[in-house]
This record gives structure tokens, C-alpha cells and sequence, in this order.
């Protein structure tokens, strides 16, 4: 059984099962991994231990660059949706929002999975200036890699990827790439600044969100587009 769409991109059943599939199932491996290390001795704070890179971020804090991040991420992922609705024309419009749902759920199932896995100190905890009141036992520790950044990647690729493949104008795709391109990395800024993340897992988080935002509609491409 497929819904097929005479654009570039269409929904078979058993396709969609097996990607909502993995994302669910990378969410409850990320749940038992984070039950079981909630009895676990917690990482060693040395800053020796934090490569020359990332110590830029354990000198910052700042409670309104978080705010603005979760601002970021809600206008851009709207954005980006209402974006990849407009572009279907009227024509199976919820289209494009189950495919950038699914990238969004592989992406965020993986990334917790990931983040359980490694157990990095966020980078405020290196911080002296930030008062022991910001610390988060749940959060405290699931640094790597970013969320925010890799999640909000792999919205706005999933969504330029099918803009890239339908009749879009060649402006709108150009304007489509540099927005999807521009918001993760200013969400890897924010991220930085607010003293949640090193470099390396805003880094880390924009090439996975991105990598998985690309391969998501690439699956879906539509062998039913009229030429």
C-alpha cells in the first residue's frame, strides 16, 4: 500500500512503519539506558580533560541564550513546515510533515541513544560562575551530542531536500537551502553560548541532524513523478 504523490516524493506503509519503527525504538533504548545510569557514579569534572577546542564553551553562561535557542527552534521548525506545505501546492499537503516528523523522531531517538551512551558533563558544570541552583541531575550530564542543533538539522534539510526535488523556482530553493543551512548554525551558537554544549557537540549534532534530514526524503523519492 502506497499514497502515492505526482511530486517528487510519495508514503509506502511498510516504509513509513520501519522508519517510525527505529525512531521509537531508539527513544525506549534511551530510556532504559538513562533509568540505568541514573544509579551510576556520575563523569569526572576535570577540566584537563576537555579538549582545547571546547574550553571556550566552559566560560559561558547565559540564561537568555537558552531561552532564545527554544524561541529558535520553534519559529524555524514552523517555518520550515509551513514551507514544505506551501510547496506541495494544495496537493497531499500533510505530505511533507510525516516525512520531516520522521526525520525529526530517527533523529531525536538516535541523539538521546547517543547522549546515555557517552555521558558527557554539560559544559556549565565546568563553570564556577553558574550557581549550583542551574544544575539539573537529568540533564546535567547528556552534553554530546546537541539535540537542539541536530534536531532542528534534520527538520530544515528534510524540508530543503524536497523543495531541492519539486518545481519549485530556483530562488525559492536557493532561499529554501540557505535558511535550512543558516538556522542550525545559529542554533549551534546559541547552544554554545548558553553554556549547554562544547563546539564539538553542536558540530557533531549539525552533521547528523543534517546527514539524517538529507537521507530521510532521499527514501521517499517518487517513481510516480509525471515528467
Amino acid at each position: 500500500f502506497s499514497l502515492l504523490s505526482p511530486w517528487s516524493h510519495e508514503l509506502v506503509l511498510g516504509r513509513e512503519i520501519g522508519f517510525v519503527s527505529t525512531g521509537l525504538a531508539f527513544h525506549g533504548l534511551s530510556l532504559l539506558l538513562a533509568h540505568n545510569n541514573a544509579d551510576r557514579q556520575t563523569p569526572m569534572i576535570d577540566i584537563g580533560r576537555v579538549p582545547g577546542i571546547d574550553r571556550v564553551a566552559t566560560r559561558q553562561w547565559s540564561l537568555a541564550a537558552h531561552r532564545q535557542s527554544n524561541v529558535l527552534f520553534g519559529l524555524a521548525a514552523a517555518a520550515s513546515i509551513a514551507g514544505g506545505i506551501v510547496n506541495q501546492h494544495g496537493e497531499r499537503p500533510l505530505l511533507p510533515v510525516a516525512i520531516v516528523a520522521e526525520a525529526g523522531l530517527l533523529t531525536s531517538g538516535l541523539t538521546n541513544t547517543v547522549k546515555e551512551l557517552v555521558r558527557r558533563p554539560r559544559p556549565y558544570l565546568y563553570n564556577t560562575d553558574v550557581p549550583s541552583s542551574a544544575y539539573r541531575s537529568s540533564e546535567d550530564y547528556v552534553s554530546f551530542w546537541s539535540g537542539h542543533t541536530a534536531n532542528l538539522a534534520a527538520i530544515t534539510f528534510a524540508t530543503a531536500c524536497m523543495v531541492q526535488r519539486s518545481d519549485a523556482s530556483p530562488n525559492a530553493k536557493t532561499f529554501t537551502w540557505i535558511g535550512a543551512a543558516a538556522a542550525p548554525a545559529a542554533m549551534a551558537y546559541l547552544r554554545v553560548r548558553a553554556g549547554r554544549h562544547f563546539p564539538t557537540d553542536v558540530l557533531t549534532g549539525y552533521l547528523v541532524g543534517a546527514l539524517v534530514g538529507v537521507a530521510v526524503p532521499y527514501f521517499h523519492r517518487s517513481e510516480n513523478r509525471p515528467h
